[in-house]
Parts: structure tokens; sequence; C-alpha cells
């Protein structure tokens, strides 16, 4: 089902925690709100949800339009066939996981053939079927949570909205039910809104992240075109990218910039920087960096001596000093290349076509739509 939000506002005395907010979810679209603490994701969910009330806008969820400031309509969560699965687990503990997950149904009256049926396909879908008359209280983190996940999916919600329900789970059991939420997503066909502030969970959830900022969506894309192209530095180093180095100056007309303090050149073939806030960064992936105890040919090739070594099984990071002047951040896959040692003297190469030169802060994007992109810079000189 989908969700429309227009110029959504939210705003807590004299702090704005939305801004203007439009957003457009297709239907059985999962869409991640990707941010820092305090920028409002959160409260764009509980908005969507009934549990806050906005200042201004309109939300509509199908054709039923569940907010609207100007008209007074504000439905309640429970008239807006919404599924919420929060940070914590929210189980009672003193009931069997059947009595959990079906504790809304009974609320509702539901037939109890029905709820026994419904309740069977929900613990079936989270992987619970020969749990359901085990004590509540004797359940794993991550069982538990399953119970939440399924107590949301018995009432057959039209949206499914989860505010960070893995953050408290192990890496391990994290990974393992980022895979088997995207499937119940996918199988579902749920339209799904997901809040983190971790990147690779958002990765793993999205068929578009809206990454926000200062209660502003400043980019929204797929995640492979967020990860390869951010609209901005600052977006750049919240995804990961570790290798962010302030610019200088660049040489007119010909893709080569001046690296500041160390003065060293830093040459780029990806498309010119887009208008922005602040000034212009060179943002390099880790794994772009390239490491070789030979000098190799080309451009962007740099002495420099390895300061940290640290082996992470399929992968090795280092820190390198390129002769005091500037320090990276390298990832080299473990097989297949030559092991450095902390002290060794080694070349340093990057691929003019994997440096992007970046503003550090995007301007303000176009109103996204559900089929593309909300934040496309303007190119410079366009």
């Amino acid at each position: 089902m989908k969700i429309t939000i227009e110029n959504l506002q939210l705003r807590y005395g004299g702090v704005a925690a939305i801004k203007n907010m439009d957003l457009e979810i297709g239907d059985r679209e999962s869409v991640v709100l990707l941010g820092k603490s305090g920028c409002g994701k959160t409260s764009t969910m509980r908005c969507i949800a009934g549990l806050e009330e906005p200042t201004a806008g309109r939300i509509t969820i199908g054709d039923t339009v569940v907010f609207d400031a100007e008209a007074g309509i504000n439905l309640p969560p429970n008239k807006r066939n919404v599924g919420m699965v929060f940070q914590s687990y929210a189980v009672w503990p003193h009931m069997t996981v059947f009595e959990n997950v079906a504790y809304s149904l009974k609320l509702q009256k539901v037939a109890k053939a029905e709820i026994k049926q419904r309740v069977a396909e929900a613990l079936e879908l989270v992987g619970l079927e020969s749990f359901a008359d085990r004590g509540a209280s004797l359940l794993s983190g991550g069982q538990m949570q399953r119970v939440a996940l399924a107590r949301s999916l018995v009432m057959r919600p039209s949206v499914l909205l989860l505010d960070e329900p893995l953050s408290n789970l192990d890496a391990r059991l994290r990974d393992r039910l980022r895979v088997e939420l995207r499937e119940i997503q996918l199988r579902l066909g749920l339209t799904t809104v997901y809040v983190t502030h971790d990147q690779l969970e958002a990765f793993a959830l999205a068929d578009r992240i809206a990454l926000m900022q200062d209660g502003v969506i400043v980019q929204m894309d797929a995640p492979d075109a967020m990860y390869n192209s951010p609209a901005s530095a600052s977006i750049a180093h919240f995804l990961g990218v570790a290798n962010v180095l302030d610019v200088d100056v660049a040489s007119t007309g010909t893709g080569t910039w001046t690296l500041a303090g160390s003065g060293l050149p830093i040459t780029s073939t990806a498309p010119e920087p887009g208008r922005g806030k602040g000034g212009l960064k060179a943002c390099v992936h880790s794994e772009d960096v390239r490491l070789s105890a030979e000098r190799p040919a080309g451009r962007n090739v740099y002495p420099a001596t390895v300061l940290v070594a640290g082996f992470q099984g399929a992968s090795t990071r280092y820190a390198v000093s390129i002769d005091g002047k500037l320090e990276l951040d390298v990832l080299a896959s473990a097989r297949g290349n030559t092991r450095f040692e902390v002290g060794a003297r080694v070349w340093v190469s990057i691929d003019p076509a994997a440096v992007q030169v970046l503003p550090e802060t995007a301007v303000a994007p176009a109103a996204p739509g559900a089929t593309r992109p909300a934040a496309t810079l303007e190119r410079v000189g366009s």
C-alpha cells in the first residue's frame, strides 16, 4: 500500500524535528530512513503510525488520508492498519509465545479458530512454529524479537514500520535476521518503513534509502547508487567512506586537485562536484586504495609507510602515511595480495575513477517520487 507524505512538519517547541518533508513510498516497497540520532527518522515513523501529531502537512496511506493538519484529520493508530516493531521487545514474560502473538486478536474478539490459524501462520513466517507453548521468559533475544514481529504480522497490516528492531542483538544474529526480515517483506509484499542508523542494515533491507540530516531528506536512492554516488562528503562519510580529504585548488579543466595541507595532487575522472555548502573534499573508499611493493604506472601514485596492519579474516585493514603529509585507510583482500608489515615502505595508488570530489553538504533536493532519486545535484556550470 502506497504512503504519501506532503509538506510534513514536526516541531517540539522551538525545535524543528521534521522540516517540510515530501516523500512517496510505493506499494510493496521497502524504504529505510537512515541517519544519525536526532536527524528526525524515528519522528517521521511515529507520525506515520499516529504516535506523534505533526505540526503541519498531510499523510495518506493507500487511499485514506490519515492526517491532514488543515482539514483537522488525525486518525488514531488503531485506525491506520499499520504494524509496528520497536527496538525493545515488549514481550509479556508471563505469557506463552502463542498467547503473546494472539493477544491483540483476542482484544478484537476474533473467533478462536481464526486466532489459532492466524497465529500459526505468523509463527511459521518467523520460524517459531515449534515454540508456541514455550514461556516468553525462556526465549533468547532473537526469539523475542521474532515474537514481536509475529505479533505485528498476525494483524495483517497494510504497512509495517520497524524502529531499529535489531539494535539490541549481537552482530551475527543481526546479520541473520536482516536476511529473514527481507525475505518476509518480499514474500508478503508488505510496504515497509525501517528506521536505522546502521548503513549496512540499510543496504541489506532497502529498495531505496532516505538519508536524513537535521530533519531533511538530503538524498534518496537505491542502496548501490547511494554507496557509489553520494551527494556530499558528509553523506559519504556517514556511509563509511574513511578517506575524506580537504581540497584546496582545482586545475581548471584537467580534473586534478590539490589536497589541503599536503600539496599533493589528486586526479579525478568522476563527474564534477555538484553545488553544495562548505568546502570541497576528495572522497575515496578504503577498498579503492591499492598497495604494492613496486611503483605502478598511472596517476595518484604516492610513496608511503605502513603504520598499522590489522588482519580481519577475509581482509586486512591498513593505515598508511604518505611521507608524514597524509594518512589513508586501506582495505585489502587477504587472498591473493601481499601482506605488508608495520614499517614497510609501499606504493599507494588510487584509480582516478574512484576519486569523487564532493561539497561538504548537499543543496536541498527536489521532492522525492516513488520511482526517481530525491537528490540529484545541479552540476557546476549547468
